[in-house]
């Protein structure tokens, strides 16, 4: 496992969990405060978003807590090295109905999925959420035709929180799915 880029953001090489799209960090800073032992970092499109994780971080003493403002496209491709993270989550990322917005798609084109294949650990996971089954399915799809496996139906990562958006607007329901690195 590569920790280089880690042990400069961290100061440890205790394993790392990103999470793609974490908005004001409920999730994230719920899995830093139960699980001190690893490492989480946020990639949200907007800066200022990143900025209150870190702030919220830092008011509840998490050390294990970083994030940035980004693309997470271009972060993943340009500054990861292969094998370095522990597991990804993606919950309730922006579905962009539109035909015209299909570009903005988190999964559009495949190399989000193939970045995330290649940077996690053998064994590494990689979770989704959403109230869209169709939205988690797309997701999946790349993701499998980037190499990695599906577990199966519904599984989740252990104790997972519930984000603010899945409490106010999952009324139908909330679809998830983990796949693996072989």
């Amino acid at each position: 496992m590569t920790t280089a880029p880690w042990v400069e953001v961290f100061g440890n090489a205790r394993p790392v969990e990103i999470e793609i799209g974490p908005g004001r960090g409920d999730v994230l800073l719920a899995y830093a405060a139960a699980r001190p032992d690893t490492n989480f970092f946020g990639i949200e499109r907007l800066a200022p978003l990143a900025g209150v994780i870190v702030a919220a971080a830092t008011a509840r003493g998490l050390s294990n807590v970083q994030a940035i403002g980004g693309d997470a496209r271009c972060i993943l491709a340009v500054l990861l090295p292969d094998a370095c993270v522990q597991a990804y989550h993606v919950y309730f990322p922006d579905p962009w109905p539109k035909t015209r917005q299909r570009k903005r798609r988190l999964f559009h084109g495949g190399t989000l999925a193939a970045d995330m294949a290649r940077t996690l650990v053998p064994g590494g996971a990689v979770h989704l959420a959403s109230d869209l089954p169709g939205l988690v399915e797309q997701m999946a799809t790349a993701l499998r035709a980037a190499g990695l496996q599906q577990e199966g139906e519904a599984i989740s990562p252990p104790a997972w929180p519930r984000t603010k958006y899945e409490r106010r607007y999952a009324i139908s329901g909330t679809h998830r799915t983990s796949l693996h690195r072989p």
